[in-house]
């Protein structure tokens, strides 16, 4: 079952590009958001985000996700 916190998280990373910006948004640490959206990932079986040096980017395997 997937939890809805691991959801918010996983759509403040995706809208806000970042980590840090999600951590923010939804007022936890980053780490906390590392660690939900692991969690989402390992409850999906597939990386949601690819990381780059400028931030976070979805992975194709959203799409799955989310429609």
């Amino acid at each position: 079952m997937i939890d809805g916190d691991d959801v918010r998280y996983f759509l403040a990373v995706a809208s806000g590009g970042s980590v840090r910006a999600a951590a923010e948004r939804v007022g936890v640490n980053h780490a906390k958001v590392l660690r939900r959206v692991a969690q989402l990932e390992e409850r999906l079986g597939a990386h949601l985000f690819e990381k780059l040096p400028s931030g976070y980017r979805l992975t194709g395997a959203y799409a799955g996700f989310c429609g």
